[in-house]
């Protein structure tokens, strides 16, 4: 019984290694990196199973992960903030796009858009 365990903690450990790798390299795609990410972490710290310490692929598993969380919020909120400043705000970002689609009220633009 223990060694079932044991083999079942090392393969959400490793799951959580990889995981937190996956994050990591696609920290550029938003929703994808944060899904894989806090897996990782979850995975990591659920690998654990009674005992207090990580194994070393725990360990990796975690560090990667919240790596990855971190890489990619700070990739959007810089890209966020990137925008704002180049458009001077939300009013100037929708005025640009009112200007691509030829739209004179943001009704229009939603109609163009599909947004109903």
């Amino acid at each position: 019984m223990d060694l079932q365990q044991e083999n079942h903690s090392e393969y959400m450990a490793l799951a959580s290694m990889i995981l937190g790798i996956i994050a990591i390299v696609t920290s550029g795609c938003i929703y994808l990196a944060i899904i894989c990410g806090s897996l990782a972490i979850i995975l990591a710290l659920l690998s654990r199973g009674g005992r207090m310490d990580f194994c070393t692929q725990a360990k990796a598993g975690l560090i990667s992960g919240v790596v990855g969380l971190i890489l990619t919020i700070i990739i959007y909120v810089t890209a966020f903030a990137f925008i704002l400043q180049q458009y001077g705000g939300i009013d100037g970002l929708m005025q640009e796009y009112m200007n691509l689609y030829n739209a004179d009220t943001l009704e229009e633009l939603y109609d163009k858009i599909g947004i109903y």
